[in-house]
């Protein structure tokens, strides 16, 4: 069983966003966004709107997701970023996180969780490590992202 942290430090807003950069399919816009949401999460109390799961490794985070409640719903939660090294890949870190994420959801009394991604090719393997983990597409939109670029939503009952 992995163990991951939920508290955050100042060295996790450049630790993510280069996780996140190191993927490769972030563009830089995202990896800001990432960063700014660990920058505001630490800002508020316990108990702020993201939530986050990290996976430590030796020299850097290895992995992490953040979520939350998605406010005005009856206790559905979105998935907001789960990113995990290359070099973590095909290790179990990402399911391991996923089920992590998915286990906290539940103790906080939430029924489903949702996660949006892109159509393009390159998150062909997101999409595949969604469908692998028990969520269904509810919704494709063309070039919501940009031109050839759509937004798919997945989803799961917990």
């Amino acid at each position: 069983m992995n163990e991951f942290r939920s508290d955050l430090n100042a060295s996790d807003e450049a630790d993510i966003a280069a996780l996140v950069t190191r993927t490769g399919v972030f563009n830089a816009e995202e990896v800001a966004i990432a960063r700014d949401l660990v920058t505001e999460t630490r800002a508020k109390a316990p108990g702020a709107d993201y939530l986050f799961l990290i996976a430590d490794g030796v020299t850097h985070v290895d992995g992490y997701t953040c979520y939350g409640r998605i406010p005005g719903t009856d206790n559905r939660y979105e998935l907001y970023w789960i990113a995990v090294d290359p070099d973590s890949h095909r290790h179990g870190l990402g399911r391991a996180l996923l089920e992590a994420s998915e286990c906290d959801v539940r103790r906080r009394g939430g029924t489903h969780l949702f996660a949006e991604t892109s159509t393009r090719d390159d998150y062909a393997p997101a999409r595949r490590f969604y469908t692998a983990n028990g969520y269904v597409c509810y919704a494709e939109v063309p070039d919501f992202h940009a031109d050839g670029d759509g937004l798919a939503i997945f989803g799961k009952r917990l």
